[in-house]
């Protein structure tokens, strides 16, 4: 197993709310750019949808407005199946589509038994069966998973990490 951790960020994703979209993914990996151990980068790599230039032609519609629909699918599915751990993100910053490709991305992590941390307030995803079988730990905000420094609790299980 590699030293570095990788992360998959999975969330909502589209074009009329993509500054939201895009601003707890950069939060998230902004802190942990920042985030030393020995002096040196935190060794974690973000695989997030949205890394590459197509996201600034994201519509309503979301990534099926740049990229050919299988290609979302195969291209998604590639990266839950390369991460060490999912941070599945529910906001859909007030917008009424549904988080149908996040749904399925919380599905593979189950099935490729993959952590899931869910950030959410929605008591729909905190108490269907569905979703409560799936999800590792739960928390409110990206400050509070920054806060409560759960990615790093991760890190060192995995990897003996001294400290």
């Amino acid at each position: 197993m590699s030293d570095e951790m990788k992360v998959y960020l999975a969330g909502f994703i589209q074009g009329a709310c993509i500054d939201k979209c895009t601003a707890w993914r950069k939060q998230i990996r902004e802190f942990y750019s920042n985030w030393k151990v020995t002096g040196k980068p935190y060794p974690i790599c973000f695989l997030d949808p949205l890394n590459g230039e197509k996201f600034n032609e994201i519509s309503s519609d979301g990534l099926k407005g740049c990229f050919p629909p299988k290609a979302i699918v195969h291209k998604d599915y590639t990266c839950v199946d390369k991460a060490d751990l999912i941070v599945c993100n529910t906001d859909t910053f007030g917008e009424n589509r549904p988080l149908l490709g996040t749904i399925y991305e919380l599905a593979w992590a189950w099935m490729l038994r993959k952590p899931v941390v869910m950030i959410t307030d929605n008591v729909v995803f905190e108490n269907h069966p569905f979703v409560t079988d799936t999800v590792s730990w739960y928390v409110k905000s990206v400050e509070e998973l920054l806060q409560k420094k759960i990615l790093n609790e991760f890190y060192k299980a995995w990897h003996s990490a001294q400290y």
